[in-house]
């Protein structure tokens, strides 16, 4: 096992869990702080920024979250709920049963699209061509994905993307899609989204 990296603006608790992964691991392979290019692990506590950060920097680096909150987060494989339990905790680390897969990895497919929502881009296997994408932009393809079976209503986007804020209407929505469909469609790439019947549905 390489190194381990415990991040937390609690010091006391940092510690605390790197000296008993030390202990029970045999070796100083826990430290606190930023990872680095040994770092095999990061663990990062109840800060859903940070772990946004980090993911975003190390693509392949598995991130699990310290919550005492939280039941999933957009960008940690995994949450360990808080009070931590210790024994069941050590175990999944050094078995390394933790983290069977890094979620951050898998995507989206369809059509000739792969969507990879955390690394917000996605990919033409037609074109070769990779855009990147900005957070609405994933909002609204993960939402599109999720109700492929159906006409998607302006209405239904404004709701579960932008949470009807104040400044989103439906004009909203028809730029961002507008925006994004020229954006991935170039240079040959498959019609993305078809609109249809005042909505749209991912063109599967």
């Amino acid at each position: 096992m390489n190194k381990i990296n415990i991040i937390s603006s609690n010091r006391m608790f940092a510690e605390d869990i790197a000296e008993q992964l030390n202990r029970y691991l045999g070796n100083e392979y826990a430290e606190i702080g930023e990872p680095e290019k040994e770092t095999e692990l990061v663990f990062i506590d109840e800060d859903e920024n940070k772990v946004k950060e980090i993911a975003e920097k190390y693509a392949d680096l598995p991130i699990a979250l310290f919550s005492s909150e939280a039941e999933s987060s957009q960008y940690a494989d995994i949450v360990i709920k808080k009070p931590v339990k210790l024994n069941d905790f050590l175990s999944a680390v050094k078995n390394k049963t933790l983290l069977p897969k890094i979620r951050r990895k898998e995507c989206l497919n369809f059509k000739e699209y792969s969507l990879y929502p955390i690394k917000k881009e996605i990919i033409s296997a037609t074109t070769g061509n990779k855009f990147k994408l900005t957070e609405k932009e994933v909002a609204i393809l993960k939402y599109l994905y999720q109700n492929a079976s159906q006409i998607s209503e302006k209405e239904d986007l404004l709701e579960n993307v932008w949470g009807y804020s104040a400044d989103a209407t439906t004009h909203t929505v028809e730029t961002h899609i507008y925006r994004l469909r020229q954006k991935v469609e170039q240079d040959g790439g498959s019609q993305l989204i078809i609109t249809e019947n005042n909505g749209y549905r991912l063109n599967i």
